[in-house]
């Protein structure tokens, strides 16, 4: 029984599709004209839409910005340490500087030296405000990847224009390879200040002997700071300036057109088939 059950919807599916092609071919002229009136629509919609440029830049993590002492030094100093704010232990700088790259400051910070709010302006009389430009840009043009298992980062910008996206992808690295040299040299800098007042007030050989090298390691840094310009993100593969864009896919929107121009015309026909067979069954 449940045998003959799926025969009989095997046969029903198979006139149905039958039934389709013959309708479809009966209205060929309602299915062409629909295909090609939503073909030449994608196409018209593929020759204005403005292209998008993809540049990417690939950085690796400094893996030397942290020249604290470690923790034999910790042990020795005890809780001074932590008063004065040295970060002399291993507190994973890899992890913080990912963290900055990612952050929402660091773009804000972006978005405010590159001229970037007059450009998300669009067709609006007024440019967007700031919190709204970092969204837009966030969502819109920039992609941050990271290979975990080649330690890589990946920074993308995507935008009208080729030269500005290639330039904005290094300008980003730059700014954040700034803001934490910046961050890193006003924080050594606060700390060798603040020892040396400990030194000042301490009568202890052990302890300024400790405090000596913590000032010393901070004074390492300090230089490291100053003198090096790719403090956090070392570059492995600038971004170039684009030749060929990411959207949009003119060939893949005409296709998609004429898909979807075949598939309402024959609904079209279909429909238009059922009324008058419809309206031939009342007239009898």
């Amino acid at each position: 029984m449940n045998s003959s059950k799926h025969e009989q919807a095997g046969e029903d599916y198979e006139f149905d599709i039958v039934d389709l092609c013959r309708v479809a071919w009966a209205y060929k002229g309602i299915v062409a004209t629909t295909t090609i009136v939503v073909g030449l629509i994608a196409l018209v919609l593929a020759i204005i839409a403005i292209p998008t440029y993809r540049a990417d830049i690939v950085v690796t993590l400094t893996q030397d910005t942290n020249l604290g002492s470690g923790q034999g030094i910790a042990s020795q100093l005890g809780g001074l340490a932590s008063i004065a704010g040295v970060n002399i232990g291993n507190e994973g700088p890899d992890r913080e500087h990912q963290a900055v790259l990612e952050s929402r400051h660091l773009i804000e910070e972006f978005v405010k030296r590159n001229g970037v709010l007059p450009l998300l302006q669009g067709k609006s009389p007024q440019p967007p405000n700031l919190w709204l430009a970092v969204e837009i840009f966030k969502r819109s043009a920039l992609e941050i990847h990271s290979d975990k298992l080649k330690g890589t980062t990946t920074i993308s910008v995507e935008w009208t224009d080729p030269v500005t996206a290639a330039r904005w992808a290094n300008a980003f690295i730059a700014l954040g390879n700034d803001l934490v040299r910046t961050k890193a040299r006003e924080d050594a800098q606060r700390h060798v200040d603040y020892l040396n007042e400990q030194v000042a007030k301490t009568n202890s050989v052990e302890l300024r002997r400790v405090l000596f090298n913590i000032i010393e390691s901070e004074t390492k840094t300090l230089m490291l700071a100053n003198a090096r310009v790719e403090y956090a993100y070392t570059v492995v593969d600038p971004a170039a300036v684009p030749s060929v864009r990411v959207s949009p896919k003119r060939t893949l929107m005409v296709a998609s057109g004429l898909l979807i121009g075949m598939v309402i015309g024959v609904l079209t026909a279909w429909i238009r088939n059922k009324f008058i067979r419809k309206s031939a069954t009342a007239g009898h």
